[in-house]
């Protein structure tokens, strides 16, 4: 596994640059954001109708407008729960990346600054929170225990993957979020600021993986292969709270929500970029691609 510790020079090229990009270009969200502006109202969603995971249900169509709006704000602070529990597992899997990487690394700055802009989006994610006028909705125990599996157990490999994981599957909402005039101002500028930093993000660890992969032994990857679809599938089923649906007293919500056909697709479609990069890299092949098809991470084609 020490071969894969040292980064490549295109690896340590990419640090230097997303490090000159994030001189260029980081936010404090308590500047960036308009905090005046309420959060806990009722004139606006808070995402977009289309990234709810009742949208297209029966009981979506039996909602009035105010209840759609309603239900967006609390998914909105779910997530944002959600993210700061995303944010938390992947600044521990970078300190874990960090504890055995020497100073004089290349990739050694960059880390730091990633860490950095995650300790920034969770306290913006914190602050939504504190005003939306909703619980705090700490992710769904099954769920947060196996994150502590997963930071406890997981190699390097399987800790990028899993970072693209959380990583691929906002930013598709967070892009359709910014841009959404129907959403509110707040919730659209948080999404502007994540999508901005988080690109760095992603492209280190794509980068990261792509040069490390044929260097690993075949051990090392064997346990990634294996750990990535399961660490993927606890993520993704992150998006569903069944504290939202006991909140709100919409009866079953959390199971229609889950099974709903149209939510399973979007998760499938906003984890396409990420399950076709595996494929390139042979992280997904005809052995462990019939798991992450179980898992309903990718589809049958």
């Amino acid at each position: 596994m020490a071969a894969t510790l040292t980064s490549t020079p295109v690896v340590v090229e990419r640090a230097a640059r997303l490090v000159a990009a994030a001189e260029r270009q980081s936010f404090d969200p308590f500047t960036e954001v308009d905090w005046t502006v309420p959060v806990d109202g009722p004139d606006a969603y808070y995402l977009p109708p289309e990234f709810l995971p009742l949208h297209g249900t029966d009981v979506w169509e039996a909602m009035s407008e105010q209840e759609r709006r309603d239900y967006s704000r609390h998914e909105c602070a779910s997530l944002c729960s959600a993210g700061i529990w995303f944010e938390n597992i992947l600044m521990q899997l970078l300190m874990k990346h960090l504890y055995d990487l020497p100073a004089t690394d290349g990739s050694h700055r960059f880390l730091l600054t990633e860490v950095a802009d995650e300790c920034r989006h969770s306290s913006m994610f914190g602050e939504f929170v504190r005003r939306a006028g909703t619980p705090a909705y700490p992710v769904f125990l099954p769920i947060r225990l196996g994150g502590r599996f997963m930071v406890a157990t997981s190699t390097r490999a399987a800790a990028y993957i899993s970072i693209l994981t959380a990583e691929e599957i906002l930013d598709v909402s967070n892009r359709a979020t910014m841009k959404d005039e129907r959403v509110h101002p707040t919730s659209r500028r948080m999404a502007k600021i994540h999508v901005a930093e988080e690109s760095r993000h992603m492209s280190f660890a794509r980068v990261w993986l792509e040069e490390s992969w044929p260097r690993m032994n075949v051990v090392e990857r064997s346990i990634a292969m294996v750990q990535a679809p399961f660490f993927a599938w606890g993520i993704s089923q992150a998006l569903v709270n069944p504290a939202v649906y006991r909140t709100l007293g919409i009866a079953s919500g959390a199971r229609i929500a889950s099974r709903n056909p149209e939510h399973r697709a979007r998760v499938q479609r906003d984890l396409g970029r990420l399950t076709s990069f595996l494929s390139g890299i042979g992280a997904i092949n005809p052995v462990t691609r019939p798991v992450w098809r179980v898992l309903g991470l990718v589809g049958r084609s």
